[in-house]
């Protein structure tokens, strides 16, 4: 009698475990985050020379994995340069694939090699790559020159080969730059203005980046009267 009982639910027990068996999700994939490494050293060992390679269309500027010069840098475990184009205002990391960001910022194993996975399954990869700081105030330095930044957007194949750029340029707000002027009327200036405008080349550059893949408008006036975009003055 106990045997026969028992067999019931030996095949209710069966028939739950290979349910569970067809219902579960299938693992994320996963790679090895050195191959991630050795791909971010090939493409800053590529950076292209100025007219290296040929200008981005504008719809290249959308679909790949998108990364700050100073994340590259990290990736690749390379020393982060003493210099203001690889600074944190001008390399916001809300530019950076989120795969980037787990790859630099977490711990866990596991979510690192999903990470690596995502990241090297991406069709292409878009580098924001800062040339020039010539920013005085954000650097601390008191002169009212309007500020220039210069960088390119580098789009890479997945093998990180350069395939081309686009050049483009920003500032501070004219409004920001007229409001340090007349807050710096001290010999030295005050950190809250340098750390402002710092912050305020970060929103300009986040605005700039938003319209690279927005065709331009039609001239409608004189040259002279028109908004230069490729500079992206205010």
């Amino acid at each position: 009698m106990l045997e026969r009982s028992s067999r019931p639910e030996l095949a209710l027990a069966l028939v739950l475990v290979c349910s569970a068996c067809s219902t579960s999700k299938p693992k994320p994939p996963e790679a090895d985050p050195a191959q991630v490494t050795a791909l971010a050293s090939k493409m800053l060992k590529e950076v292209p020379l100025p007219a290296g390679v040929r200008s981005c269309e504008l719809k290249e500027m959308l679909g790949g994995a998108t990364l700050t010069r100073r994340t590259l840098n990290q990736l690749a475990h390379h020393p982060m340069p003493a210099q203001p184009e690889v600074a944190e205002y001008v390399n916001p990391t809300d530019l950076d694939s989120p795969a980037a960001r787990t790859l630099i910022d977490s711990s866990d194993p596991s979510a690192q090699r999903r990470a690596a996975a995502e990241l090297l399954a991406a069709p292409s990869y878009l580098v924001y790559h800062v040339d020039l700081v010539d920013s005085p105030l954000p650097l601390g330095v008191k002169d009212f020159k309007r500020p220039t930044v210069g960088a390119r957007a580098i789009r890479y194949d997945r093998t990180g080969t350069p395939l081309c750029v686009l050049v483009f340029f920003w500032g501070n707000s004219k409004a920001k730059h007229e409001w340090a002027i007349k807050v710096s009327d001290k010999p030295t200036l005050d950190p809250a203005v340098v750390k402002a405008m710092q912050d305020d080349l970060t929103a300009e550059m986040l605005k700039r980046i938003s319209a690279l893949a927005v065709e331009p408008p039609k001239q409608v006036g004189p040259a002279d009267d028109r908004t230069d975009r490729t500079r992206g003055e205010n």
